[in-house]
């Protein structure tokens, strides 16, 4: 795969994304290989592997539908990506509100590989403590 069609492929996973959380019917996980690994680091309760895209799409595809409120200002934007071969390094800013009503402006790490033109293997990295307060409402401290 061409650096462009890697970079290509990741940005419309993220518009996809940014789109959907604003009601629009566009299906993100459409943009994933059926064989899809995707890790999410870090202690929050959906931190772990999930290995093939109906477990991540039973599992993360079910909580985003019910852990923001979707609407014009929720958005995840990609500010710099990185490619090598199939692989980038992707820096993401997430900007929304959570179903709690609590503001949600996250920092994210991602490395992707991208096969067959979809996101193959994914690994997240971001501010938990961020996530369990704003999403998951968890008073730290």
């Amino acid at each position: 795969m061409s650096t462009e069609s890697v970079s290509e492929a990741i940005r419309k996973f993220f518009e996809a994304n940014t789109r959907a959380m604003r009601s629009e019917p566009v299906n993100p996980l459409g943009l994933c290989h059926e064989h899809l690994v995707w890790t999410m680091t870090g202690s929050t309760p959906v931190a772990r592997t999930y290995t093939g895209l109906k477990e991540f799409l039973d599992t993360i595809g079910k909580a985003l539908a019910t852990q923001f409120r979707p609407g014009p200002g929720f958005g995840i934007y990609p500010q710099e990506i990185i490619v090598e071969g199939n692989r980038a390094a992707v820096v993401v800013r997430g900007h929304g509100e959570s179903a709690h009503g609590h503001p949600y402006n996250n920092h994210y790490f991602f490395f992707i590989e991208v096969k067959d033109g979809k996101l193959f293997k994914v690994l997240e990295s971001c501010d938990g403590a961020l996530v369990n307060q704003s999403v998951f409402d968890m008073h730290l401290e």
